[in-house]
């Protein structure tokens, strides 16, 4: 089973001049999905050390996004997906 993921633009651009560094240094040719594979994988054996860099993540609670979830804002339209259909989208 395979599952899609997002990966900021940068990183994926990280990991493409890696792969490619990896084909002219060393003569080894592997796709993205076998190289985060093993990335996953090595994050996982090491997991002492991955969890001394989620430690230093700032809180997910500070995260702008994940405040408005926690309390979202107030439109002036009662619990019905109807009403709010017809709000934003006319």
């Amino acid at each position: 089973m395979s599952a899609s993921i997002k990966v900021e633009k940068k990183r994926k651009e990280r990991l493409d001049k890696f792969l490619a560094s990896l084909l002219l240094k060393d003569g080894i040719k592997i796709t993205r999905q076998e190289a985060l594979n093993l990335m996953i994988d090595y994050a996982l054996e090491n997991e002492e050390e991955l969890r001394k860099r989620l430690k230093d993540l700032p809180p997910l609670e500070d995260d702008p996004a994940w405040k408005s979830l926690e309390s979202p804002p107030h439109w002036g339209i009662k619990e019905s997906s109807k009403k709010i259909d017809e709000s934003l989208y006319g």
